[in-house]
């Protein structure tokens, strides 16, 4: 007997109805569908999470717990996702500060505050936390760049996190504006003449030939009241009280965002420009802001001394 086949080709009869079946269902298909084969449907791309998407979800964590009524210090600085906020995450863990972070990247960038314009980049920011918050301030408010290391931080090497945590309230309470910098230059003793800009200022149509026209309208001031020179120490990195932000109407601060937004007499770098020369005023101190260098280290500080001259100084402290 012999053996049984274990496979055996189909018969021709099947064979001829399985191809009838294929054609019939091409026939179909084309019918259905113009023709035209149907196209394969795109595996959808998944977006790696970048580093800094973690660290900035993190920190907008933090941001949603503000309470005025609990939380006295807040964090405002303007960033991209070129930064790497890393230190700034560890700084408000440890500190208990609430971080206030505006997006200047377009489109804005994930968990991140939408400051009102991007013109002037953290000047933009700083005022737009103003507005934001103007009925919410925290007691003390520290505008500050977003990298860790800042040419601007003078006393504890370029970091910003020991200037931070060594700062004084105390003197923040008793001046109500308090510059993170004590170096004089650049900025003092004036950096600024409205009423003298130079004929290459006004030859090339800089924003110092219009800064009159500009203070006035920023300020809210008549022309005389526009000083003959502005002095400051620079640049944008300052604490200030609730206090002295409210001393403004909340409709002075709009008023400076949409200059920085309309204003065609300069570009970005020049609206940002601006307001690092007239943060002080802003806030209340006098036009030409230079305290002595060894009393700002006291005051914001409590470096006090002895000095090599053998001299010790008194920090500031608001009066009872």
């Amino acid at each position: 007997m012999s053996k049984r086949r274990l496979f055996r080709w189909p018969a021709r009869r099947t064979a001829g109805l399985g191809c009838l079946a294929l054609l019939v269902t091409s026939v179909v298909s084309w019918y259905l569908y113009g023709g035209q084969p149907e196209e394969p449907q795109p595996v959808p791309q998944i977006q790696p999470v970048t580093d800094h998407e973690i660290v900035t979800s993190q920190l907008a964590e933090i941001t949603a717990t503000y309470n005025n009524a609990t939380n006295d210090i807040g964090l405002v600085l303007a960033a991209t996702v070129r930064e790497d906020l890393t230190w700034l995450l560890n700084y408000c863990k440890d500190h208990g500060t609430i971080p206030f972070i505006y997006t200047t990247d377009e489109p804005p960038a994930p968990h991140l505050l939408v400051p009102r314009t991007v013109r002037g980049r953290e000047a933009a920011a700083y005022l737009s936390f103003v507005v934001d918050f103007y009925s919410q301030l925290p007691k003390y408010t520290i505008f500050v760049h977003s990298n860790l290391d800042q040419w601007h931080n003078d006393l504890f090497g370029t970091h910003t996190s020991p200037a931070l945590k060594n700062l004084r309230l105390e003197a923040v309470d008793a001046q109500g504006y308090v510059n993170l910098r004590c170096e004089h230059n650049p900025g003092c003793p004036t950096s600024v003449h409205p009423w003298s800009p130079t004929q290459i200022d006004i030859e090339k149509n800089d924003i110092r030939a219009y800064f009159p026209q500009v203070y006035q309208t920023l300020l809210n001031v008549p022309l005389d009241q526009v000083p003959e020179h502005i002095g400051n120490v620079c640049c944008g990195q300052f604490a200030v009280s609730r206090e002295r932000i409210l001393q403004r109407p909340r409709e002075d601060y709009e008023r400076m965002l949409r200059w920085a937004e309309e204003t065609d007499l300069t570009d970005s770098f020049g609206v940002g420009w601006v307001y690092e020369k007239i943060w002080h005023i802003i806030f209340g101190m006098d036009t030409i802001y230079c305290p002595r260098y060894e009393q700002c280290r006291c005051d914001a500080y409590g470096w006090c001394g002895p000095l090599a001259s053998g001299e010790t100084l008194q920090a500031v402290r608001a009066k009872s």
